[in-house]
């Protein structure tokens, strides 16, 4: 449940970064977010 509301952020879903590293601070940022939300 959690990776498909991940995917409503644009940059996870599309893997808008290109480096491993981003992408991953990306993810984490994102589900923080959601995980405050909840």
């Amino acid at each position: 449940r959690l990776w498909a509301r991940l995917k409503e952020w644009r940059a996870v879903a599309t893997r808008y970064e290109k480096t491993a590293s981003s992408f991953m601070g990306v993810l984490c940022l994102a589900a923080a977010i959601d995980w405050l939300k909840n």
